[in-house]
């Protein structure tokens, strides 16, 4: 039996990702609250977009400006590799909109060293402000 919060949190966790699908941009957890009709406070956003990085549903990349832009997996494998985002990133130096890029990365072999994360930021001018 659904309890009424266990309710909410799912309708609201289908509009969260309904969100960043629909976006075409990676958003901030603010850019997600603001897109949201029905209000969630900001630390439930934050658990809930951790929840969904540790399951492979979104990813994230840290912006110029120091804040976590998430965007919506395509091709995660929902395990601890779901990290390991080869593609890369672009923001925009005018705009500040962050997006992935299909271009991807071949990763280096680095002999003894385990890698957990992978982050790529190309910064410049988008296609829309130039």
């Amino acid at each position: 039996m659904k309890t009424e919060k266990s309710t909410r949190n799912t309708q609201h966790q289908k509009a969260v990702l309904e969100l960043l699908k629909n976006s075409g941009k990676a958003l901030t957890a603010d850019e997600i609250r603001a897109g949201l009709i029905k209000k969630i406070n900001k630390t439930t956003v934050y658990r809930m977009l951790e929840r969904f990085s540790d399951a492979g549903k979104v990813h994230f990349v840290t912006g110029q400006d120091g804040k976590a832009y998430y965007a919506l997996c395509e091709n995660c494998k929902g395990d601890h590799s779901n990290t390991l985002h080869n593609h890369l990133h672009f923001q925009c130096e005018n705009c500040g909109e962050v997006e992935c890029l299909p271009e991807k990365v071949q990763l280096p072999t680095l002999g003894d060293y385990e890698i957990h994360e992978t982050q790529f930021l190309i910064i410049g001018i988008c296609k829309k402000c130039k």
